[in-house]
């Protein structure tokens, strides 16, 4: 049995999970953190943090938010290793750029496939970022042990996005008419090298000891992940269900279960296509940017809830959770961040879903 220093009852959690995947939990899972009385709150190092700053200080905060917090709900202290947003393109020999931004530093791939026909597409593992990933997974697998989750089913994204981002973006999109058979070549090996390195990471990240998480901190007692196709916002129905859809269903069936990442009103147009995926889960919906803040996306989400998959929130209040929960529970799957600044803010939650007959 895996114990969680910073979550005491990590057994329990972990039941709740697993019922929540089944679609039978009762009620929403539940997610807060808030800072311990009485002591001062250290910050979540943020996504990317290690690509600046050394595997053991990134570690050593990673410990002190978690010891600085608790831990509400159903909520898991986690953080997965991370470095950049294209590490799979540099895995497979794509080279990384940097750009000073107002906000920071960024990375991109350059691409660097000219025919895909010819293309050979490997797993890389003398990259120098896999080395600095592994020597960040280490250093978590040796601090973090019994103490938070940080195993995550794939600390990067595939499909076509990883294509896009060997060939580039109009290019591949070129490609999609003139040489099709070119784009499946290339999206065989991707997937050869996807479940190498995949499997790698699982085994780094002790997966199948303590589980793991999404990108945004949904547990599972085995390997789940956030699989998406941003690249499916350039393209029609017809060319995702032939050129995205079977590698998604590949990537997708490599994990127990996942949460989709939809991003963009684009990509819309596919949901029917993913949600015929049965280890998609919960979909997670970001309008993308330009889109007002506020709009109203009631309409996605009960088309989403139609399509038999559970929806990431949020609520402000038990009343507000109640609501959400009466209105999108066709799967039996929902996920509320919510307001809860301490336990029994937390446990008027929990008491307002008892009072409604689940959990």
């Amino acid at each position: 049995m895996a114990e969680l220093e910073f979550r005491e009852d990590f057994e329990a959690v972990k039941q709740n999970w697993a019922r929540f995947w089944e679609g039978t939990l009762g009620r929403p899972i539940l997610l807060a953190d808030a800072p311990r009385p009485g002591v001062e709150a250290m910050p979540k190092p943020p996504w990317g943090a290690a690509f600046s700053r050394g595997p053991e200080e990134v570690v050593s905060q990673v410990l002190g938010w978690a010891q600085t917090h608790e831990f509400l709900g159903d909520a898991v202290p986690f953080y997965g290793p991370s470095l950049i947003i294209d590490l799979f393109p540099a895995l497979l020999g794509a080279e990384i750029i940097t750009i000073e931004e107002a906000w920071g530093t960024d990375t991109h791939a350059v691409p660097c496939i000219q025919d895909l026909s010819s293309a050979e597409i490997t797993f890389q593992r003398d990259s120098v970022w896999w080395r600095r990933w592994v020597e960040l997974a280490e250093c978590f697998r040796s601090e973090c042990a019994g103490r938070v989750i940080y195993g995550i089913g794939a600390p990067f994204y595939n499909n076509l996005d990883t294509l896009a981002a060997l060939r580039g973006n109009v290019e591949l999109m070129t490609d999609l008419y003139d040489n099709p058979e070119g784009v499946h070549h290339a999206m065989r090996q991707i997937m050869a090298a996807y479940v190498e390195a995949t499997d790698e990471v699982c085994r780094l990240l002790d997966v199948e000891t303590y589980g793991s998480v999404t990108g945004h901190g949904f547990y599972c007692d085995g390997r789940t992940g956030t699989p998406q196709c941003d690249f499916g916002f350039n393209i029609g129905k017809e060319h995702f269900d032939e050129f995205a859809l079977p590698y998604l269903r590949e990537e997708i069936d490599l994990h127990d279960v996942v949460e989709y990442h939809l991003d963009g009103p684009g990509n819309i147009k596919h949901l029917e296509s993913i949600c015929t995926i049965e280890k998609v889960r919960v979909v997670q919906w970001v309008p993308g940017a330009g889109d007002p803040p506020r709009q109203d996306w009631s309409w996605l989400y009960e088309r989403i809830n139609g399509l038999g998959k559970g929806l990431w929130l949020s609520a402000g209040s038990p009343e507000d959770a109640v609501a959400l929960w009466q209105k999108y529970n066709n799967s039996g799957r929902m996920i509320l961040s919510v307001h809860a600044p301490d336990r029994d803010a937390m446990a008027r939650y929990l008491d307002a879903f008892e009072k409604l007959g689940g959990g």
